[in-house]
C-alpha cells in the first residue's frame, strides 16, 4: 500500500498538487513517512479565501433556515462516531498519542457537532427599550470567513472545538493544520462534505505557518482568526490580524498548578495529578506540570508519584501504552533540553534516562520526569516545556499556595485537591485561571463549559455558548414611528 498524499480542499475541489509542492507526515512513534501533503502558496491561499468569501456572501449556508443548518452539523456528529475507529487510528498514529485518547478526542469532536447543532436556532437577538415612539432591537449575524490555524497536539478535537460554533453563528471557514500533523484534517472535511455542507464552507490549506498561515492572517478577506499554540506565534498571528484590523481568538498555553492539600483524598489524587501533566506525553496546553504540596505531605506525595512513574510504560500510541512519544524527532531535541535545566534548578529524580528499549529507538520517547527542589522563581517552574515534567513545589499555607500559583506569566487553568470545602472555595476565587478543578483535573466530553485563561495564556473562551460570541456581529437596528 502506497503512502497517502493530504490535498488541499479549496471551494469544493480537492487538490491534490500545491504550489510549493509536497510535505511529510512523520509517524513519530516509528520515525517513517505516514503520509505526503500538498503545500499551498500564495494562489491557493488566495483562491481559498475567495472560495470562502463567496460561501459567505452568496452561498446556500446563509440562506438556510438556522434549524436546517442544525441538521446538517449534527449529521457531521453523527458521521464522526460512525468513522470513530479509522479516524482514531490515524490520529494515533499521526501525533503519537495513545489510542485511548484518540478515541476521545473523536468522541469529543462529535460532542462539539451535537452541542453547537442544537445552538444554531437559538441565537437570538435582543429588544431595547428606549422609550415612546421607538422600537430598538439587535441582530446576531455571522462575523464572515474565519480562519482556524491548529496546533499539533489534537488536531481533529481542536477543528472541532471552532469551527463547529463558526459554522452554527453563520459562517465560512479556513482550516490550517499542523504541518506535523494534517492527516485527520482532511478525514474532517470529507465529513462535512458528506453530511451536505454547501461547497466553499469548509476549506482545507496546508503548509508551514510562518508561510502559508501569515499569508492567511493578513489577507483582507478574513475576518476572523481563531488561534491555538504557543505565546510566540500567537503575538505574529495577532500582529497579522492586526494589519487589517481584525479580531483574533486565542488559546495560547499555560503552566498550571495542581494545589495539594493534606487532607485530600491521597489515594484519587495521585492519580489524577499524574494523569494531569503525563496525558499525551505532557503536549497540552492546560497541563498541570506546577504541582504545589502542602509541606506536611511533600515527601509522602513525592514517593507516591515516584512509583506511580517509574512503572509507565512507553510504545507507539497504536498499541495503547501509558504514554506515547512527543510529536517529533525535534520537539524531542527541546524537551529534553530541559532535563538539565532542572538538574540545574533542582533536583531530577526521573526522567534523565532516555528509554533504552531497542523497540522505540526510531521514534520521539522520553521517559517521564520528576523534579523537586526548584523554587517556582526558576525556569523550569515557569517556562512551558510541553513535554512530561513535573515540577514539585511545597508550601505551607492556602494563603501561600494561592500566591505561588498565580505567581506565572500565565492563567490558564488550576486544580485543587481537598476534602475542606471552605479551602476548595476559598481557592477558586483566589487563582487568577481561566478554569479551576476541584478534585479532578478534566471532565470527560467537556464541551458545555468556556475555555480560555488569563495573562500570556490568552483571551476569548473556546467551548460553551460563550465561544459563538468569537464568530458574530451584533447589529442594531432603531426604528422611530408615530404613536
Amino acid at each position: 500500500m502506497g503512502i497517502t498524499t493530504i490535498p488541499l480542499v479549496i471551494g469544493g475541489q480537492t487538490l491534490s498538487e500545491g504550489s510549493e509542492g509536497v510535505g511529510e507526515s512523520i509517524n513519530p512513534a516509528t520515525g517513517a513517512v505516514l503520509a505526503n501533503y500538498a503545500k499551498a502558496g500564495e494562489r491557493e491561499v488566495n483562491a481559498a479565501v475567495s472560495a470562502a468569501r463567496q460561501a459567505f456572501d452568496t452561498g446556500p449556508w446563509g440562506r438556510m433556515r438556522p434549524h436546517e443548518r442544525g441538521r446538517i452539523l449534527h449529521r457531521i456528529g453523527e458521521l464522526m462516531l460512525e468513522r470513530r475507529d479509522e479516524i482514531a487510528r490515524l490520529e494515533s498514529q499521526d501525533s503519537g498519542k495513545p489510542m485511548r485518547d484518540a478515541y476521545w478526542e473523536v468522541d469529543c469532536s462529535a460532542r462539539f457537532f451535537e452541542y453547537y447543532a442544537g445552538a444554531a436556532d437559538k441565537l437570538h437577538g435582543t429588544s431595547i427599550p428606549i422609550g415612546p415612539g421607538w422600537t430598538d432591537w439587535t441582530v446576531q449575524e455571522g462575523i464572515g470567513v474565519s480562519l482556524h490555524i491548529i496546533p499539533w497536539n489534537y488536531p481533529f478535537q481542536l477543528i472541532a472545538r471552532g469551527v463547529a460554533p463558526a459554522l452554527a453563528a453563520g459562517c465560512s471557514v479556513i482550516i490550517k493544520p499542523a504541518s506535523e500533523t494534517p492527516v485527520t484534517a482532511y478525514e474532517f472535511v470529507k465529513i462535512c462534505q458528506e453530511a451536505g455542507l454547501p461547497d466553499g464552507q469548509v476549506n482545507l490549506v496546508n503548509g508551514r505557518g510562518s508561510t502559508v498561515g501569515d499569508m492567511l492572517a493578513r489577507h483582507p478577506g478574513v475576518d476572523q482568526i481563531t488561534f491555538t499554540g504557543s505565546v510566540p506565534t500567537g503575538r505574529r498571528v495577532q500582529e497579522a490580524a492586526a494589519s487589517h484590523a481584525i479580531p483574533t481568538n486565542m488559546e495560547l498555553g499555560g503552566k498550571s498548578p495542581q494545589i495539594l492539600f493534606s487532607d485530600a483524598d491521597m489515594d484519587s489524587a495521585i492519580p489524577i495529578v499524574a494523569g494531569g501533566v503525563f496525558l499525551h506525553c505532557g503536549q497540552v496546553c492546560n497541563a498541570g506540570t506546577r504541582l504545589l504540596v502542602e509541606r506536611s505531605s511533600h515527601d509522602a506525595v513525592v514517593d507516591k508519584l515516584h512509583a506511580h512513574i517509574k512503572n509507565m510504560q512507553l510504545g507507539a500510541g497504536i498499541d495503547d501504552p501509558d504514554m506515547g512519544p512527543l510529536v517529533s524527532k525535534a520537539h524531542k531535541e527541546d524537551v529534553t533540553g530541559y532535563y538539565e535545566v532542572a538538574g540545574q534548578d533542582g533536583e531530577l529524580l526521573l526522567g534523565a534516562e532516555l528509554p533504552t528499549d531497542p523497540s522505540l529507538s526510531d521514534g520521539a520517547f522520553v521517559r517521564p520526569a520528576l523534579v523537586v527542589g526548584a523554587s517556582n522563581e526558576t525556569r523550569i517552574a515557569r517556562e512551558e516545556i510541553f513535554g512530561p515534567i513535573l515540577t514539585v513545589i511545597p508550601f505551607d499555607t492556602a494563603e501561600e499556595a494561592a500566591q505561588i500559583a498565580n505567581d506565572s506569566p500565565f492563567g490558564l487553568v488550576a486544580g485543587v485537591h481537598t476534602t475542606n470545602l471552605d479551602k476548595a472555595m476559598n481557592m477558586s476565587q483566589q487563582l487568577r485561571v481561566g478554569q479551576v478543578w476541584i478534585n479532578s483535573f478534566g471532565v470527560g466530553l467537556d464541551v458545555e463549559f468556556p475555555f480560555g485563561g488569563y495573562k500570556l495564556s490568552g483571551f476569548g473562551r473556546e467551548k460553551g455558548l460563550e465561544a459563538i460570541g468569537a464568530y458574530q456581529q451584533t447589529k442594531n437596528v432603531c426604528i422611530r414611528h408615530t404613536r
